[in-house]
């Protein structure tokens, strides 16, 4: 038995979410069916999250246990043979028994991308048109996210009531590229829809739409209903999964 961690790369557009839902189109059951095509037997998946429908990624990791011995590079080309065209493993290796794709993270890395110049009809199933935006006021309001908090009020309604939802978050840059926004959001970890509806409330701050104190007071009131505003995920990319390099 083997434990091996993978690093695959997806497009979410075609897509459910991550997690397997019966028989509608997920990034897991085209996991499943390809373990199944290359290793004839269930494989269980250990994702490092569960992206939600329409998001992307580019540094997504599970890690899987094989009974079977095959080498590294033998699982990567196998797997990415009986993979559709918008799902890539990018990489693949052996790691201690003591490695978990969710629980050995250090930190993650999101992405949002926005098209602040002119609709382009072949960009807006991956970064939503949105112009007009104060960004440096943005950014003033961005700050209120920095540091641990309780981000129940950005969080999902339908979240487990026994889950946590404090969650720190170590870095936020915002930055302008040839009419692009980059939204780079560095954190232990981030509950379901909570860049989404930050992301929201950052854009309606950006259309002089809440004030800054206006946004505080939606932290304070731990209401997901306050935090109504929430952008597509079409613009969300799983970017990046740190790990201690003892595990790998």
């Amino acid at each position: 038995m083997a434990r091996y961690k993978l690093t695959l790369k997806y497009d979410g557009s075609n897509y459910m979410g991550f997690q397997i839902q019966n028989a509608l189109p997920t990034i897991e059951l085209e996991l499943n069916k390809a373990f199944m095509n290359l290793l004839h037997e269930e494989i269980k998946i250990y994702p490092s999250g569960r992206t939600d429908r329409g998001v992307h990624a580019v540094g997504q990791v599970i890690h899987v246990d094989i009974k079977q011995n095959i080498p590294e590079y033998g699982l990567k080309k196998g797997l990415n043979a009986f993979l559709p065209a918008d799902i890539y493993i990018q990489d693949a290796q052996i790691v201690a028994d003591s490695f978990h794709a969710r629980f050995s993270a250090l930190w993650k890395e999101y992405r949002y991308y926005i098209n602040e110049k002119d609709y382009n009809p072949l960009t807006c199933k991956y970064c939503p048109y949105i112009p007009n935006l104060d960004v440096e006021f943005m950014r003033n309001v961005a700050t209120l996210f920095l540091g641990t908090h309780d981000f129940k009020a950005f969080a999902s309604a339908s979240i487990d009531p026994r889950k946590s939802t404090i969650k720190t978050i170590y870095q936020i840059h915002i930055l302008e590229k040839d009419g692009y926004l980059e939204f780079r959001f560095l954190g232990n970890g981030f509950l379901k829809y909570q860049i989404r509806r930050m992301m929201g409330i950052l854009v309606e701050a950006g259309k002089h739409r809440y004030t800054k104190d206006q946004v505080f007071k939606i932290f304070q009131s731990l209401d997901p209903k306050e935090s109504k505003y929430i952008l597509d995920g079409c613009g969300l990319y799983l970017y990046h999964v740190e790990y201690d390099s003892k595990l790998e």
